[in-house]
């Protein structure tokens, strides 16, 4: 491959990622806050079992690689699921709720700053496991673009750092999450490394519905089901086709031709876009550190996927 078609890859494969990171964006803002009084777990399951109903027909198109995949493929496979997929999942949502809840001395601030740490999680498990070698200068624009994230966070109203708590349940919560959803991005480029991103993408929801079926039965959750009303089935079926199903579909698409060094940092469009969200929805008008922090992480961006930052190896573990 030339390279330029090589350059021309890595933009596309990192522009999938910012879109599948704008739509999460899009989940958290519309819809995850309908389902707040309903068991996170009781969530989980029905968003990955209805995408993954819409997902079959790639099970069955990938059927001879799932067969050949290998025993690295498979711990990658069950990795991404439980902890990205579910425990993930479960423990951000704890970490949030710890911070809103006023009968827990926790603030929104910690989670925040223990939570964006995915990135660092995300670069050290790509360098120690997937052997990912990056020029020095992709380290600087990633740090760049990672405190630049902290920034844009940490200016909102109501944000300060002299609020934040290290030692309490949300922080242990929002820590862990960072772990879950960082690790995730580097086991999830293993996986697509070995299959069709199609196949990656039904693959993990597949699995993680198993997953998160047997946590609902152990926690006895069933039975909430009956107290779902038909505006949840309708934002579960929105979350399909937006935020769950269709978002990691272009995830997949994106990691395949990417280093998930890359994509961890492309995955900063969430807080880009949120920031965005709040402007435009709620009107809020952004402050100059915003401006200041968003411009940094859009600069940070180009660079990133500009033709010499990555070394042609790091490219070729994509392909």
């Amino acid at each position: 491959m030339s390279k330029n078609n090589k350059n021309f890859t890595l933009v596309i494969g990192a522009i999938a990622v910012g879109v599948a990171a704008l739509l999460w964006s899009l989940d958290g803002v519309f819809i995850r806050p309908q389902f707040y009084h309903l068991p996170a777990g009781l969530v989980v399951f029905f968003e990955h079992a209805l995408g993954f109903l819409v997902l079959v027909p790639f099970m069955f198109r990938g059927r001879k690689e799932i067969q050949q995949l290998s025993p690295a493929g498979w711990g990658s496979l069950i990795w991404v699921s439980l902890w990205g997929g579910l425990l993930g999942t479960l423990f951000i949502t704890k970490a949030f709720f710890a911070a809103f809840d006023p009968e827990v001395e926790t603030t929104l601030a910690t989670v925040v700053i223990l939570q964006k740490l995915q990135p660092v999680f995300a670069l050290f498990l790509a360098r120690l496991i997937l052997k990912e070698k990056l020029k020095k200068d992709f380290y600087i624009w990633a740090g760049l673009a990672i405190v630049a994230a902290y920034f844009m966070a940490f200016s909102q109203h109501g944000m300060q750092l002299k609020d934040i708590r290290l030692i309490d349940p949300a922080a242990i919560y929002a820590l862990l999450a960072a772990f879950a959803f960082g690790s995730s991005t580097v086991f999830g480029k293993r996986i697509t490394n070995e299959v069709k991103f199609e196949t990656a993408t039904a693959l993990r929801f597949g699995t993680t519905t198993v997953m998160a079926l047997i946590f609902i039965l152990i926690a006895k959750q069933v039975t909430i089901i009956s107290e779902m009303q038909p505006l949840h089935w309708k934002l579960l079926v929105l979350i399909v086709f937006s935020s769950g199903a269709l978002s990691m579909f272009i995830y997949y698409f994106g990691l395949k031709r990417i280093p998930a060094s890359v994509a961890t940092i492309f995955e900063l469009v969430w807080p880009l876009s949120a920031v965005a969200l709040d402007f435009i929805i709620n009107k809020n008008t952004l402050n100059g550190i915003q401006y200041i922090a968003s411009a940094a992480l859009l600069l940070s961006f180009f660079m990133i996927v500009r033709r010499k930052t990555v070394k042609e190896k790091a490219i070729k573990s994509g392909e």
